[in-house]
């Protein structure tokens, strides 16, 4: 028998979220549970709610679209409500989002896809200062479990549309000259991958819920600051859209999700570059290799494979050009992608890129979440490519060259 505590009067939750995937589950849990759950899907509507009734406890998604989800928060502390509740769910490649929501006053910020209603059930629990401690048993499982598989089912039926929705949204995005269809575009884009940015606990969703949270991140940053959106943005974001229809296909056909860590390597003399390039992968939870001599990234390449290589163009020794020239020549790395981090994007770079044996390139300076997302394309499609051809992967079709006024 299910074991439910229930105390004598029932405490409040309003949960500030669009998504209509993951609320219910999480508003299912909350009210088996014993508490009373009121949700609101727009920020205006939040707002009103707040200063009309009192809650117990907030949970507040930062990524609502129309609102940036500190204001929100600011707003109800500057309310003088102090001591009420807030957890903030927060993008996981925009790390200064957090802090910022943390200074204004939240008490937990959290990654929503890490964060299974369970354990955002204990949270919320301990926040209230419920002292019962929480009954899991063979039931509570067996309900999550049917619950993720129910998730599953409902996101790969919508990944058809969501897909058709990204790449319209992308054309709109790499044509338009208005900026205010262009911050529109990149809200719809936002929307679209938000609730697959959740899916990361769900048994063959990790590669794309990091796909989507990259995805989401630079949306948002572009959202921001629409100036930007260059040429060498617009097709990352484009392969990204490519690399994602291809996992959802992957995860449709499998369950198994490969977990293992994947080898970088990242070459630059210049250290503010190289630890630039670090910290960007960082948020993609890779930990790469660093070398500042392409002489010496050279020889560990004739030990070692690399299932990714970041490469400058521009050093002393022996130049990115020159090094990929000799990586294609080598046993151990001759089919490993490899991305250039150059001030160059012009036609003439990409000539000689291609003629080099590179894969692709990035442009400097380039935005940290921006390059999380150029690594994570060319590492997930990758292995299942290479897997049936020694052949390195071919160029993503949708990343064309944006023909708008507003990108540099």
């Amino acid at each position: 028998m299910k074991r439910v505590y229930t105390p004598a009067k029932k405490k409040s939750v309003l949960i500030v979220d669009n998504d209509q995937i993951f609320v219910p589950i999480y508003e299912e849990t909350f009210q088996l549970h014993g508490l009373k759950v009121e949700v609101v899907n727009r920020p205006e509507l939040a707002v009103e709610k707040l200063e009309q009734n009192k809650f117990d406890l907030v949970i507040l998604d930062l990524c609502l679209p129309g609102m940036n989800g500190l204001e929100i928060l600011t707003r109800i502390r500057r309310s003088g409500d102090a001591m009420l509740p807030v957890i903030v769910f927060a993008n996981p490649y925009l790390g200064r989002q957090g802090r910022e929501a943390l200074a204004a006053g939240a008490n937990k910020c959290l990654s929503k896809g890490e964060t299974t209603p369970a354990a955002m059930l204990a949270i919320v629990r301990e926040l209230l200062g419920d002292s019962q401690p929480s009954a899991t048993d063979a039931a509570d499982e067996w309900s999550e479990l049917q619950s993720q598989r129910k998730l599953g089912g409902s996101l790969l039926a919508a990944a058809p549309q969501t897909l058709a929705k990204l790449r319209a949204g992308y054309q709109v995005v790499t044509r338009t000259e208005d900026r205010e269809l262009l911050k529109a575009a990149l809200s719809d884009l936002q929307t679209q991958v938000h609730p697959l940015v959740n899916a990361v606990h769900l048994s063959g969703f990790r590669k794309i819920a990091q796909m989507a949270g990259a995805m989401e991140g630079l949306s948002l940053e572009l959202h921001a600051n629409p100036q930007k959106l260059t040429r060498s943005v617009a097709r990352t974001l484009g392969q990204a859209i490519d690399t994602l229809a291809h996992l959802t296909v992957t995860v449709s056909s499998s369950n198994s999700d490969d977990l293992e860590l994947p080898k970088v390597l990242v070459v630059d003399d210049e250290v503010i570059s190289r630890e630039a390039i670090c910290s960007a992968l960082g948020k993609a939870h890779l930990t790469p290799v660093s070398l500042d001599d392409s002489l010496a990234a050279e020889t560990l390449l004739t030990q070692e494979h690399f299932d990714l290589i970041f490469l400058d163009v521009e050093m002393p020794g022996k130049s990115g050009l020159e090094l990929c020239a000799s990586i294609r020549a080598m046993k151990t790395n001759r089919t490993t992608p490899v991305v250039y981090v150059t001030s160059h994007s012009d036609f003439a770079m990409q000539a000689k890129s291609v003629l080099s044996g590179g894969n692709d390139f990035i442009a400097k300076p380039f935005l940290s979440v921006e390059l999380a997302l150029k690594a994570l394309t060319w590492l997930f499609p990758v292995k299942a490519r290479l897997a049936a051809s020694a052949t390195p992967p071919p160029e993503p079709s949708i990343a064309t060259e944006p023909k708008t006024a507003a990108l540099a």
